[in-house]
């Protein structure tokens, strides 16, 4: 078939991370991503396949002004990585990697956690480290990550005190220590930790053992009931490996409804950077087939024309999908979304407004949509605390708080490696990984690793 032209940009070549220019080009309802390296030859990988179409899939941002610079342009995007001045997005999320430890050893782990060189970040340069990111980055969501966080001796302690300081702190965990252990769940919620980020796969330990290199479901599990005795917001998180647990959807979106302290399903399909056993091209999921199989593994419960792009991150990083949770399970999509009523439409997002330049105000709207759909409210350190919250609950309270209950949303962050990775997209981040001692590097690039297995940013494990 033709191909059609849809736009250019820049990428990188997979094997010496030359930077390259390269095209968007369509086939059929399929988007590749074409580049040469004079060195190294044509690499031509799948980045959309199916509806909605990728010309309709937008959201016009202009680059945001004002951003504070840590590391001033050498080699260019995405080398000087600090923030450098080409970087167009404030963040709206902050991940601090507190260990590089994990009880696991997965066969798919961007960050390569684990290993005989894996060690904990020392405690008091973590807690200094909070406070510095606070100063620099403002009142954003603070994801605690690693390796595996809950290894960490002093996290009850990082937990409290990135309570005092920001919105809302998120806790990213495989869940062994939260089902070995009842009572941390509530320890951590009573530290202030907002909601928790937990792993979750599969229904099957055959995918399991695959992904994880263990059966793990009664594990993850016993976590999921921890957390909900705790009760304690829980945002389920799979990894996604076309042709493996990708005919699961249905049953993870089934589950996450019938609790009801789970607020929603973000799913994440694999991408190829850190330890990957898998091949990139087959086993790779995009977004508009990953919306296709929810609609059909839901029997259209949840309709793919009622997803949205992202307002903070790049418009072809993620998907919305929100809802407000009946207790039968109804799903009702929630204000701002099209409407269920009526048949259904494909986005048309060129009928959309413009999105204005970014602003720190936008950057707190991401915030606020965040707290909103995976967390009880604004945490003390927000800074976005609502007025009445010094004086006893009433009514009004008890709505709002009745209305997070039911808040649920389906969310989904199309990673990029280095077969995927788009500069424009990296220059968009809104996801930013803290690297001591003072830079932030977009997620993608933190991440990024070559097709020969060398880290851009990353220190080898070992």
């Amino acid at each position: 078939m033709e191909e059609k032209i849809l736009g250019v940009t820049q990428s990188l070549c997979p094997i010496c991370l030359k930077v390259l220019e390269a095209e968007i080009v369509q086939v059929g309802d399929e988007a590749f991503m074409k580049r040469q390296c004079p060195e190294h030859g044509l690499f031509r990988e799948a980045i959309w396949r199916g509806q909605p179409a990728f010309e309709d899939w937008k959201r016009p941002k202009e680059p945001a002004r004002g951003l504070k610079v840590h590391r001033q342009t050498q080699r260019g995007c995405p080398f000087d990585c600090g923030l450098c001045p080409e970087h167009g997005q404030y963040p709206c999320t902050i991940l601090m990697e507190i260990t590089e430890k994990c009880q696991l050893g997965c066969p798919v782990c961007f960050a390569s956690s684990g290993g005989a060189l894996a060690r904990d970040r020392e405690l008091g340069q973590i807690l200094e480290d909070l406070i510095y990111v606070r100063a620099q980055a403002g009142p954003v969501v603070l994801q605690l990550s690693g390796g595996e966080p809950t290894e960490h001796p002093g996290l009850l302690e990082i937990v409290a005190r990135a309570a005092k300081l920001f919105p809302a702190v998120q806790l990213n965990t495989n869940g062994l220590r939260l089902a070995q252990e009842a009572q941390l769940a509530r320890e951590l919620k009573e530290r202030g930790l907002g909601w928790v980020f937990l792993q979750f796969d599969s229904l099957k330990d055959r995918n399991l053992r695959a992904i994880r290199g263990r059966p793990l479901l009664k594990e993850k599990l016993q976590a999921l009931d921890n957390l909900e005795k705790a009760q304690l917001p829980t945002v389920l998180v799979p990894t996604l490996v076309k042709g493996l647990n990708d005919q699961e959807l249905g049953d993870l979106v089934k589950l996450a409804i019938s609790r009801p302290w789970v607020r929603g399903l973000h799913f994440q399909p694999m991408t190829n950077s850190g330890r990957n056993g898998f091949e990139a091209a087959s086993s790779r999921l995009t977004l508009p087939e990953l919306l296709g199989e929810l609609g059909r593994q839901t029997d259209n419960l949840v309709e793919p024309s009622l997803a949205f792009p992202p307002g903070c991150e790049h418009e072809r990083c993620s998907f919305h999908l929100r809802f407000r949770r009946l207790a039968d399970g109804t799903l009702i999509a929630r204000p701002g979304q099209p409407s269920q009523e009526g048949p259904a439409k494909p986005p048309k997002t060129t009928q959309q407004p413009s999105v204005p330049a970014e602003t720190q105000a936008s950057r707190d709207r991401a915030v606020d949509i965040i707290l909103r759909s995976w967390s009880a409210g604004p945490g003390p350190g927000s800074g976005l605390a609502l007025p009445m919250a010094s004086r006893p609950p009433d009514a009004f309270d008890q709505f709002l708080a009745q209305a997070a209950r039911e808040a649920f949303s389906l969310t989904a962050m199309a990673f990029q490696d280095v077969w995927t990775v788009d500069l424009a997209r990296l220059r968009g981040c809104c996801v930013q990984v803290f690297n001591p001692p003072k830079a932030f590097v977009p997620l993608c690039a933190m991440n990024l690793t070559s097709a020969q297995g060398l880290p851009l940013y990353r220190r080898a494990q070992g």
